[in-house]
């Protein structure tokens, strides 16, 4: 069987309009994960519904008017409200689509701007780990009632943290490693919780925090209900093409019966299908 695969609106040329991007999806039926990178627009929504194609949001979906970083962590009270809002409105628009989950990204204990997000964030203040770790949770229950209403799985997404952006030997993102995972699902235990794990981000943190990248996994593979795929060069998370010798491959096989997400950035129409035909190749082991 095929995978239950999605290809994210990352992977189209940036040239290419919404518009395009749906035309193109409809034609080689593929299913799209409407995703972050699409700038705002007024009529994202009736788009997004519009499209007559298998889909799903992601994250930061529908983009707002006024940019801002999605976290659920925050202390500042008007973003932690509005990135709670807008994961309510993405589980609303996954229920209305069928989609199989809506994702957001996990918590920060601090707030990057817009423009700093996958490079050098400016810290200029320290942050108490704790009292993120509360405010995350707290959030977390307040979506997961809406999840429960609508009847749509809500997944967090892994962080990515790069040595640039380790500050003062601490991490000030959460969910970029095992035990951070494994705090986070045994004190949000629920029906319609699950993890969306990020390959390449995985590869980077591991990179970073001197973590075993295998032995990483195998410590949240439990909890994992949907799959991102790119690559990278284990330093920054760059959304590359994958390879042959992609990471993750030898263990497709054990993940086939959920969601996966080709989250590669800005390639051709033929090199999505060559990319689409890696992942559902019946794997053999690889050294």
């Amino acid at each position: 069987m095929p995978l239950d695969l999605y290809i994210s609106s990352l992977a189209f040329s940036n040239k290419l309009s919404v518009e395009e991007i749906i035309k193109i999806a409809e034609q080689n039926s593929w299913a799209l994960e409407f995703s972050s990178g699409l700038e705002y627009r007024e009529d994202a929504e009736q788009l997004y519904m519009k499209a007559p194609i298998k889909k799903m949001p992601h994250n930061y979906f529908p983009a707002p008017k006024t940019p801002f970083v999605l976290n659920l962590a925050s202390e500042n009270l008007e973003i932690r409200n509005q990135s709670i809002k807008h994961c309510k409105k993405g589980l609303l628009l996954a229920n209305k689509s069928g989609s199989p989950f809506f994702a957001a990204h996990a918590g920060f204990c601090i707030d990057p701007k817009p423009s700093e997000l996958g490079k050098k964030i400016d810290i200029n203040n320290t942050f108490k780990k704790n009292l993120n770790w509360d405010l995350f949770f707290t959030s977390l229950q307040e979506i997961l009632i809406t999840a429960d209403n609508l009847e749509v799985d809500f997944l967090i997404e892994n962080n990515v943290i790069a040595l640039f952006n380790i500050i003062n030997n601490e991490n000030p993102l959460l969910c970029c490693e095992s035990a951070d995972i494994i705090q986070l699902f045994s004190r949000i235990k629920h029906k319609r919780f699950g993890l969306l794990l990020d390959t390449a981000h995985l590869k980077v943190s591991c990179n970073t925090l001197h973590l075993n990248l295998f032995d990483e996994l195998s410590k949240v593979r439990s909890f994992i209900r949907g799959l991102h795929h790119s690559d990278n060069d284990g330093v920054v998370d760059s959304n590359n093409s994958l390879s042959e010798n992609y990471w993750f491959l030898p263990l497709m096989k054990e993940f086939q019966n959920i969601p996966h997400v080709l989250e590669v950035r800005d390639i051709s129409i033929k090199e999505i299908k060559s990319q689409i035909a890696l992942l559902n190749y019946p794997y053999k082991s690889r050294n």
